[in-house]
């Protein structure tokens, strides 16, 4: 459900939440984006960090600046101003992928569990090469960031194409680092060695998060993920894998980033039922 009005909610005594519904939406993400960068635009005395996510905005403020009901008003009237959001500024990013790559392999084995990439065939009803070709087939939309340095959460941009995985029953005491990855429809990244219980997709060869900002792609701070962003991800070789990988560690890798923007009417065409996207298919 997306509500028809957003819910303001306390979390101790320097946090509040904005809520706009309780499911997964590239609609309510919208609106969650468009009051962050709102708020970015005319900050709100008090306020010191905002913090975005697939369907709430977390804000920080200090209590002895602002009180939280004077916040709260204010707000309210500035998300009133931004209620309907068509379209936003949006980055697409590629992404190389060695889909069912080796360490994905070797962490599943070392866990007791079977080759993710066949297990999400086995669920989706497809072989292990559909399920690449389905997975990189559309792009995704950066919903979230946090948890670890540059771990993002994105949903498929075409609904048809979007798969099906389940969390680990047992998370893993390990994942290699830059292992992309699967749960419910969202991707996600393990972009250093860490726990977790997400179904393992592939390795990519270049950094998505980096603390010595190396590459020019990280002037702007050391993680790359944005909230907004749109990810293409690209089936690459154990040659190709290695080639980049060369290129990033010598500090040579041109990361292919485009800016742009998204309309949100592109997305809901193609959800089932859209008249829009019924024609679509049919043009096509």
């Amino acid at each position: 459900m997306i509500y028809a009005e957003a819910r303001y909610k306390p979390l101790g005594d320097l946090y509040l939440t904005v809520e706009f519904g309780d499911e997964l939406s590239l609609a309510l993400n919208f609106r969650v984006i468009a009051l962050d960068g709102a708020l970015k635009a005319r900050p709100l005395r008090g306020v010191t960090e905002t913090i975005p996510t697939n369907r709430s905005l977390g804000i920080v403020y200090d209590p002895f600046t602002v009180e939280r009901q004077e916040l709260v008003a204010r707000l309210k009237d500035l998300e009133r101003q931004v209620h309907t959001v068509e379209e936003l500024p949006s980055r697409h990013v590629t992404i190389p992928i060695w889909y069912d790559d080796p360490w994905s392999l070797e962490c599943a084995t070392a866990h007791g569990v079977p080759n993710n990439v066949e297990l999400l065939a086995e669920i989706n009803a497809m072989t292990v090469a559909e399920v690449i070709r389905t997975h990189s087939g559309t792009d995704h939309w950066v919903s979230a960031v946090g948890f670890t340095p540059a771990c993002y959460q994105a949903m498929p941009l075409d609904p048809s194409k979007a798969l099906t995985a389940p969390k680990y029953q047992r998370p893993r005491r390990w994942t290699p680092e830059r292992i992309l990855c699967i749960a419910g429809q969202l991707t996600s990244f393990y972009p250093i060695a860490s726990p977790g219980g997400y179904q393992l997709l592939g390795r990519t060869p270049i950094e998505l998060y980096d603390p010595r900002q190396r590459n020019p792609a990280f002037a702007d701070g050391p993680v790359l993920p944005r909230v907004g962003d749109r990810h293409t991800y690209v089936p690459i070789d154990e040659t190709i894998y290695w080639d980049i990988r060369r290129e990033v560690e010598a500090g040579v890798y041109q990361y292919q980033i485009r800016e742009g923007t998204y309309r949100l009417r592109d997305y809901l065409s193609q959800l089932p039922g859209s008249g829009e996207g019924r024609g679509r298919g049919a043009r096509a």
